[in-house]
């Protein structure tokens, strides 16, 4: 399971999805769960800087790959 989102990875939503999936439903996933978020920064005003830290295309692909490669 990969959760993506663009809000800061401490304290974002996206630790509670995954820490309610981990209590209520563990027993139906069969593979860890990964939370793929912005790191721990302020996002820049400037559109290439705040692409480079906001989760894009190639890095959910490469979370996909990271998750399903044994």
């Amino acid at each position: 399971m990969l959760i993506v989102e663009e809000s800061n990875e401490r304290g974002g939503w996206g630790a509670q999805v995954a820490a309610e999936v981990a209590d209520k439903a563990i027993g139906y996933i069969d593979g860890p769960i990964r939370r793929l978020a912005t790191p721990d920064v302020p996002i820049p005003f400037a559109p290439l800087l705040e692409a480079s830290v906001v989760p894009n295309e190639a890095k959910i692909r490469q979370a996909i790959m990271d998750l399903v490669r044994p």
